[in-house]
């Protein structure tokens, strides 16, 4: 009997402490987003600016021959620099489109120019439909940038909650992800569940961080 109240009252506890991570993470999603769209646009642009010149003057950058990088939404990061001298400078470029009807996965896209995007889900521009994508398993780019509404010095990532890229890089290999923010976006802690993904590099407007 006592071994089985032990085991009831470690699982309340386990089920409590992730009650209370859960939570947390939804009040600091709902911090940052508000504080991203708070963002006059000329101030979004500046922003965006600095961190797409600081991240195009990083090793990890210099080094990619092949990118994934992201559609901005809902106040994020925008990348058309990175699009545009990546493109010039003769590199292969993904971005992602949300598979319909696949239990909230997506794949990765190449394209080769502003062209190549249509609004896909959610409303977000994603490579057209008739573009092939490529495997999860055989996707492997030198780097991918990646959003999220919060990081923290360790590369921990908190998303929007949907997972997709979670699951996309658990199946997946790089050689480096770069998360990609604002620095107000960058905070002390990020409640983290085992399944997260680190970043490898967390890239804003004023810093470029390589957790140890």
């Amino acid at each position: 009997m006592e071994d089985g109240r032990k085991g009831l009252d470690g699982g309340r506890s386990a089920g409590r402490e992730d009650a209370g991570r859960g939570g947390a993470k939804e009040a600091l999603r709902a911090g940052m987003r508000r504080l991203r769209l708070e963002q006059p646009a000329a101030l979004w642009e500046e922003r965006s600016r600095a961190a797409q010149e600081r991240l195009m003057r990083s090793s990890c950058w210099l080094q990619a021959k092949t990118l994934a990088l992201y559609m901005p939404a809902k106040g994020e990061t925008g990348t058309a620099l990175l699009l545009e001298r990546a493109l010039a400078e003769g590199r292969r470029v993904f971005y992602p489109r949300v598979l319909k009807g696949a239990g909230g996965r997506m794949e990765f896209v190449e394209v080769r120019g502003q062209g190549d995007f249509a609004p896909g889900a959610f409303g977000i521009l994603e490579p057209l439909p008739a573009l092939a994508g490529e495997p999860a398993g055989a996707f492997s780019p030198d780097l991918a940038v990646v959003p999220g509404l919060a990081f923290d010095r360790r590369g921990r990532r908190l998303g929007f909650g949907g997972g997709y890229y979670d699951r996309f890089f658990a199946q997946s290999s790089c050689l480096t992800l770069a998360g990609f923010c604002f620095s107000f976006q960058l905070c002390r802690e990020v409640p983290a569940d085992p399944w997260d993904v680190a970043m490898d590099a967390v890239c804003t407007d004023r810093e470029l961080v390589l957790p140890s």
